[in-house]
């Protein structure tokens, strides 16, 4: 049996960009089998097609979540949720990108899932309170990421300003006992994560982490951090 490992920085940069310019080909809509569905995607969303990440967090969610109500928050192409609908959850989910809220009530439609989508700034528009919430944040946090503009958008958080948001806001939308499962890579600032956390009264634990195939030999790893309010 062959034991994966992720790939060295340098490495995981050159296939990210190499899979970026691909993803970044298509001009309009396209229709993929990823995983167990068939979804459509744009590239103004990231495309799980080209990164693997998605899939991975909406193969690992369900068992954490085991059927309670999530909310997503940054949909991309619905395909995380589509995972939690699939295993029993009530889903909804916010994108502040319209394209993206778009796409994933047409996958939720054409996969016969049930959801509610709308177009919010992280908790803009979010009434409701939910078992967890769920964001695969946009890991880096200064301007060393060299990236074209568009790319920057989808993975640039400069100062970590939007978590600091999304944290200390999010215990006004979990349930009594709910949590957040923040998607990160090693990349990330996970002291600058812990940190926020904690200046929130936040306790956090990584509870669940695995490897991605980005094709070409390169691998990366992810992680899944649960966020409790003291």
């Amino acid at each position: 049996m062959v034991i994966l490992s992720p790939s060295t920085r340098p490495e995981w940069d050159l296939r990210q960009s190499e899979l970026w310019a691909e993803s970044c080909a298509h001009k309009d809509t396209y229709f993929e089998r990823v995983g167990d569905f068939d979804i459509y995607l744009h590239p103004s969303v990231l495309s799980p097609k080209y990164f693997p990440e998605t899939l991975w967090f909406g193969e690992n969610l369900p068992h954490i979540v085991q059927g309670k109500s999530f909310l997503e928050v940054g949909l991309g192409s619905g395909l995380v949720s589509l995972h939690l609908a699939a295993s029993g959850s009530a889903v909804a989910g916010v994108d502040i990108n319209h394209k993206a809220v778009e796409i994933t009530k047409k996958n939720f439609e054409s996969n016969g899932q049930i959801g509610q989508f709308v177009v919010s700034d992280v908790f803009e528009n979010v009434t409701d309170k939910y078992d967890f919430i769920f964001w695969n944040h946009p890991w880096a946090w200064d301007g060393s990421l060299q990236a074209a503009d568009e790319k920057l958008e989808m993975f640039l958080d400069e100062g970590y300003v939007v978590l600091k948001r999304f944290i200390s806001q999010s215990k006004n939308h979990l349930t009594e006992g709910g949590s957040v499962l923040l998607g990160t890579v090693p990349y990330a600032n996970l002291s600058l994560v812990e940190e926020i956390c904690a200046a929130c009264g936040y306790t956090q634990e990584i509870v669940r982490e695995g490897l991605g195939d980005l094709g070409n030999g390169v691998t990366e790893q992810y992680y899944i951090i649960q966020i409790r309010p003291q």
